[in-house]
């Protein structure tokens, strides 16, 4: 098995396992693990194209917010629920341990290395939710301007 075909199935049961730690519903479950498939798929079709971390997982959270948001809207939930599973495989744990790692052993430049690091990661994740869940709140509000008034005043 390819270690790409690895990443997606690790990537689905890790979202699994928060998934049950966030108590969804059974009929939740398995969109927010299929979330962080898409999430994970985004992001490694992106580190292909692009070297950098902040575009790949602002590219990656950015479908994991679109991808929370449809589906909320078909299963009637909020998109919070099923987004917090999605955005889990994105979450820099190793980088962020080797931050504080090498800042308690007094190693500065390894530091500072994997520092930026995380700050790209968590500058990418917040961009892309941002972005996404602005441009949806904008076209929420055009829907509601143009054909919510004019059912009303019919």
């Amino acid at each position: 098995m390819s270690l790409e075909i690895i990443q997606l199935i690790t990537s689905f049961l890790g979202s699994l396992g928060f998934a049950l730690i966030f108590n969804l519903k059974k009929k939740r479950l398995f969109l927010g693990s299929m979330g962080g498939v898409f999430c994970w798929g985004a992001y490694l079709i992106t580190t292909t194209l692009y070297n950098g971390v902040f575009i790949s997982t602002l590219v990656a959270s950015a479908v994991a917010a679109a991808y929370a948001e449809i589906f909320a809207r078909i299963i009637k939930a909020p998109a919070t629920v099923i987004f917090m599973s999605a955005i889990i495989p994105l979450i820099p744990g190793s980088s962020l341990f080797y931050t504080m790692s090498h800042i308690v052993s007094g190693e500065i430049a390894l530091f500072k290395s994997y520092g930026i690091t995380t700050i790209l990661y968590v500058l990418g994740i917040t961009s892309g939710i941002s972005i996404v869940w602005s441009a949806w709140y904008m076209l929420r509000k055009i829907y509601n301007i143009f054909f919510k008034t004019k059912r009303d005043s019919q």
